[in-house]
């Protein structure tokens, strides 16, 4: 027995045994349990990512969110970025938002990372302000080199796209310092000076003082370039800047890129012919371009000897004069003007030469044929940016009852809505009409309120005091009207107690002359125009400012129509640099032209009415998204209007 008692284990010994083979047990469950966990996440991985591969966005987005929900952070994070990316794929705004509103609560305990990919998420949605604030919480000092570069490229995007310039460019010329690889370094420059040569010129005049040595270089170099219609090295002026900055960044490869770039870029032609009617119901609009035209030639007479051969659009076949044009050497077209004009011309199987259309034509398919138009689309997108930007969200629209109302209408609302903003009521108004109270009350549902009120008078039997009372859903209203209109609607807009909702209208609101004691009852007013009608310093000193001096009788509309003819001849040499470079700009009239597709496109200037002047507020927000939203196609009623004006 004794020989035996010392292999028995005591008590206690037994007790530790029994623990110790549990714990293992128990040990062995959990791994299982987390293999199971496991499997089931790389599972639900693989099938998001199928999901993925087939389009099927909101199945991916579902799947993510589970994956984010069965874990911690950081993975949770990172899936919950992949689910907001799918839900957007998904065009699932609502999802989406709910998913970047519950990072954005906690956005202190986000990694770098995921707050960059969630800054450039916001971006995408127009969300410039949130989007800085995100990237401004970032703490860069420890960051490796390609975050920093990262971050600074977001930075600048997102004040670009809030209208910053500045600070974008200073956001540039941070990324020069962190930039190694000189083909990099040279693309960064190079967007550097396009954001400021989209600031107005007295601007950075006035900017300059306050900037330190390295931006007040090149800001002077933005001044250079704007003055000068071709860049040139060994003028007296370039020689100035290098005397005055020799250490700067720009004094070296980048001054000779310009140089080379701007000699490439500026391609003039022989001959121009110009296709516009003399007769008709464009005679007068046509007269105007023509003015236009003219200008621009003999501002650009010192580079480009002017050759201009007009043909009568309204006295021959559109075949015929484009034959005539071709038979007498004409390398370049402005025009036709007419709808009817642009099909005939489009539709020729051979364009040998380059033709700038004067209307919209969304059926051409030729790489000589380019359209350049003031759209009044384009117009609605660029003030609808920028309600968005300004945090606006639920809109009531207020328009004519007409084809063209009712379009920009349908325009205003497809966009706005697949931004994931919200259309709460349409209402039209009977035009040449001096009292709007009707369709007024019944956009603001002050007829429901009265309606309520007389219920409850007669149900009460009491001599009830009645105070009008509005809907107080809606954050601003987008109003097409004229000059005469707005100034009747706004007024009646403030009598109806709806003075706090924003008003927000496109160029048609302005006649384009300043006119202090009329443009009172326009005043708290949002609109987007031509940099040169809303930026009167920008039209100081300006050739076509001082040609309009010589036809006293242009006014209105047709102001808008002769800085429309002066670009359109601007745009000739310029048309290859803007179609092949992606970020190309040219700094026009009626807007920063750019190209895409062969359609040129204007980023407009925008304006609030203030004491019956125009507060000036920079560039109308670029948001990619509505660009992309941009319709390429006519609509039926366009093709159906073939007398439609390039406005």
């Amino acid at each position: 027995m004794s020989h035996y008692k010392k292999y028995l284990a005591s008590p206690v010994q037994l007790a530790i045994i029994a623990f110790s083979t549990l714990f293992l047990i128990n040990c062995t469950s959990i791994q299982r349990i987390d293999t199971a966990v496991d499997e089931q996440s790389n599972s639900l991985a693989i099938q998001a990512q199928e999901a993925l591969s087939a389009q099927q966005f909101s199945l991916a987005a579902q799947l993510y969110v589970q994956l984010a929900d069965s874990h911690h952070a950081p993975l949770k994070d990172q899936y919950t970025i992949s689910a907001i990316q799918a839900f957007l794929k998904a065009n699932d705004l609502s999802n989406a938002n709910t998913l970047i509103n519950s990072l954005k609560n906690r956005s202190s305990q986000l990694s770098t990372e995921i707050k960059l990919t969630l800054a450039d998420i916001l971006l995408t949605q127009g969300k410039a302000e949130r989007a800085i604030e995100l990237i401004m919480s970032i703490n860069e000092s420890n960051l490796p080199s390609q975050q920093r570069i990262n971050l600074h490229t977001l930075a600048s995007s997102a004040f670009s796209q809030a209208g910053n310039l500045i600070e974008s460019a200073r956001e540039r010329i941070i990324l020069n310092t962190l930039i190694n690889q000189p083909s990099e370094k040279l693309k960064n420059q190079t967007k550097l000076l396009d954001t400021l040569s989209l600031i107005p010129e007295h601007a950075l005049t006035f900017l300059k003082p306050t900037a330190d040595r390295e931006l007040a270089g090149w800001i002077d170099l933005a001044l250079l370039a704007k003055r000068q219609s071709v860049f040139n090295p060994h003028s007296p002026e370039v020689d100035l800047w290098k005397q005055q900055y020799p250490q700067h960044a720009a004094n070296s490869s980048f001054l000779s890129m310009m140089a080379t770039q701007a000699q490439q870029h500026f391609k003039t032609a022989h001959k121009v012919g110009v296709f516009l009617p003399t007769q008709g119901p464009f005679a007068q609009a046509a007269f105007s371009i023509r003015k236009g035209i003219t200008a621009a030639a003999y501002s650009l007479a010192h580079r480009w000897p002017m050759n201009i051969v007009f043909y009568d659009t309204s006295a021959s076949s559109i075949d015929s004069l484009y034959q005539q044009a071709l038979n007498d050497g004409v390398n370049v077209i402005i025009g036709p003007l007419e709808k009817a004009n642009i099909a005939s011309i489009t539709n020729l199987v051979d364009l040998p030469i380059p033709i700038i259309g004067l209307n919209k034509n969304g059926y051409h398919r030729n790489e000589h044929y380019y359209e350049f138009s003031l759209s009044p689309e384009e117009d609605v997108t660029q003030i609808l940016n920028l309600a968005w930007l300004k945090g606006h969200e639920k809109a009531l629209i207020l328009t004519p009852q007409s084809n063209s109302g009712e379009r920009l209408a349908r325009h205003f609302s497809t966009i706005w809505q697949q931004l994931g903003g919200e259309v709460l009521g349409v209402q039209t108004y009977p035009v040449k009409q001096a009292d709007y109270s009707s369709p007024i009350k019944s956009l603001l549902q002050i007829d429901d309120s009265i309606h309520r009120f007389k219920q409850l008078r007669q149900r009460l039997n009491l001599n009830i005091k009645f105070e009008e009372r509005r809907r107080h859903d809606a954050d601003f209203i987008f109003l097409v009207a004229d000059p005469r209109e707005g100034r009747l609607i706004k007024p009646q807009l403030r009598f109806h107690r709806a003075s706090k909702l924003a008003v927000f209208s496109t160029s048609k609101i302005y006649e384009g002359e300043l006119n202090k004691v009329a443009n009172r009852d326009l005043d708290g007013i949002f609109f987007c125009d031509m940099p040169w009608l809303i930026d009167t310093h920008q039209a100081q000193n300006d050739p076509l400012t001082e040609a309009l001096s010589l036809w006293k009788n242009t006014r209105g509309l047709h102001r808008r129509l002769t800085a429309f003819g002066y670009d359109a001849y601007q745009l000739i040499p310029r048309l290859t640099y803007l179609k092949t470079s992606r970020h190309a700009r040219y700094d026009g009239k009626t807007g920063i032209l750019s190209m895409k597709n062969n359609v040129i496109n204007r980023q407009l200037n925008c304006g609030q009415f203030k004491a019956g002047n125009i507060k000036p507020l920079g560039l109308a927000p670029h948001l990619e998204k509505t660009i992309n939203l941009l319709p390429t196609e006519p609509t039926r009623q366009d093709n159906l209007n073939t007398n439609t004006s390039p406005l």
